[in-house]
């Protein structure tokens, strides 16, 4: 059974899909356009040392950088193993 969680408690390294933007996030569209969608694979790969803020997510065979303030509004899913449902 998948479980939901906020892309900024994603383990590193581990791929997840996300599900949805939470409203209210002001650069919310921003993030959509950047391709941060519904349906989309990212995997967090990185964490700013002292206290992990910024976050950088591989995302559509890009690396992007996020606030931790950001990332705690897209909720992910962790597929099971070998479940492939990702963009």
């Amino acid at each position: 059974m998948d479980r939901t969680i906020p892309l900024s408690a994603a383990e590193i390294g581990k791929k997840c899909i996300i599900e949805h933007i939470a409203p209210g996030l002001g650069n919310a569209d921003r993030l959509r356009e950047l391709g941060f969608t519904a349906g989309t694979a990212v995997t967090p790969v990185h964490s700013a040392p002292l206290g992990g803020d910024p976050r950088a997510y591989f995302i559509r065979g890009t690396v992007m950088a996020l606030r931790n303030e950001d990332a705690a509004h897209i909720a992910v899913k962790i597929p099971e193993e070998g479940e492939k449902n990702e963009r």
